[in-house]
């Protein structure tokens, strides 16, 4: 089965026309196939049910286990948008009582734990690229969640939920500095008074909290964690599960010109200013930087190009990448699971988001230049 998989994701990367299928062509081509080699009889309409439909709602197959649905997938033509889709599917599939959902062009497979708290956002768990990520990385969850076998079993949804508690916990696990840092810059009543009645044990001797507070705020810098890996350069005021989804909607916007400008913390956020020109109807030809071209066919490519280069040219305070970060979006991370279709830097244990519109990568792009100190005339595009 893994040989198979693999041979046909090599398959897909090879074929020039995939570019251009529509929805039938991906349904037939790339997702019948795939699920003929997780061992699902794609000629068994009571196994993979086309067109599955309730009252007035539809979604493209309903993989069956003994007349009962156990997992939608809903798929769409090649370069679709699947964020305007993700609402209705997931609500579907909650109302037919579904515990795993699908929603795919065919590249990029995104995986829902209906079951999960929250709204349709908070239910994603997990992303596959076929044409960018490892083959190996992605075989082995593939098998886990959609497999026949594995399904019929009930061993997909144990490893579904597995993966959304890990998810959780690494997302949860990143906060910890945050949160550290909370305490110790807004010393709580518990807090304050824990550190005077240790005092008053040591000492006999009670002291007073606004000379506790004092004494904290004295030696704040020193205990304060200043380098914060994994995340952006700072927590949203509420933290929610919904900024690990990089929405198109917001990406589709141009991007207004970028600069970065130091917070208390040691980080770095990316300021807007005004609106420069747009990309987003542009195909990327090639680019110029620091008097290098490189021929890339992808938007992504410029900003995978750029952090290599980066990486390479700055290993020692390269991380500071990690501080790079949208309103709510995180870009970089060591925390793959946090970005939604991660590519990991040459020489780094940290990934980069590639999950971007064109003007949001021209944006960051822009804004890895501030940070390691390039004039934004060091990059030119060519563009068509």
């Amino acid at each position: 089965m893994k040989t198979q998989i693999e041979s046909f994701i090599d398959d897909l990367k090879s074929n020039k026309k995939l570019s251009s299928f529509d929805e039938a062509s991906i349904k037939q081509a790339v997702v019948l196939r795939l699920l003929s080699f997780l061992e699902w009889d794609v000629f068994n309409v009571e196994e993979v049910y086309p067109n599955y439909s309730s009252n007035t709602h539809s979604v493209s197959y309903a993989l069956r286990i003994k007349n009962t649905n156990k997992l939608f997938i809903e798929v769409k033509r090649v370069h679709e948008k699947l964020d305007n889709h993700q609402k209705q599917l997931v609500a579907f599939a909650a109302r037919e009582g579904v515990d795993l959902s699908i929603l795919t062009n065919g590249i990029v497979w995104w995986f829902y734990l209906i079951s999960a708290k929250g709204d349709w956002q908070q239910k994603w768990f997990y992303s596959v690229d076929l044409l960018k990520q490892k083959p190996e990385a992605i075989i082995p969850q593939l098998i886990n969640l959609l497999s026949k076998n594995k399904v019929t079993k009930g061993q997909s949804l144990r490893a579904a939920k597995a993966l959304y508690q890990d998810k959780k916990q690494k997302m949860a696990a990143d906060f910890v500095p945050h949160a550290w840092n909370q305490i110790l810059s807004q010393p709580n009543k518990i807090f304050v008074e824990l550190l005077s009645d240790t005092t008053e044990k040591i000492c006999g001797y009670k002291v007073e909290s606004n000379l506790v507070e004092k004494f904290l705020k004295k030696h704040l810098d020193k205990w304060l964690i200043k380098e914060i890996t994994g995340l952006s350069a700072a927590p949203p005021a509420k933290i929610k599960e919904a900024h690990l989804m990089l929405t198109d909607e917001l990406e589709s916007k141009p991007a207004p010109q970028t600069s970065i400008r130091s917070t208390s913390s040691g980080t770095s956020k990316i300021l807007t200013t005004n609106k420069p020109e747009s990309y987003e109807t542009k195909t990327i030809k090639s680019f110029t930087f620091n008097g290098r071209n490189y021929q890339v066919h992808h938007w992504d490519e410029l900003l995978t190009n750029l952090c290599d280069y980066f990486a390479d040219a700055h290993k020692k305070d390269f991380e500071k990448v990690l501080w790079i970060s949208g309103e709510n979006n995180t870009y970089f991370s060591r925390n793959q699971d946090q970005l939604r279709i991660p590519e990991k830097i040459k020489k780094t244990d940290i990934f980069v988001e590639t999950k971007l519109s064109p003007d949001r990568i021209v944006k960051t792009a822009k804004a890895l230049l501030s940070e390691f100190g390039y004039s934004q005339e060091t990059l030119k595009l060519v563009t068509e």
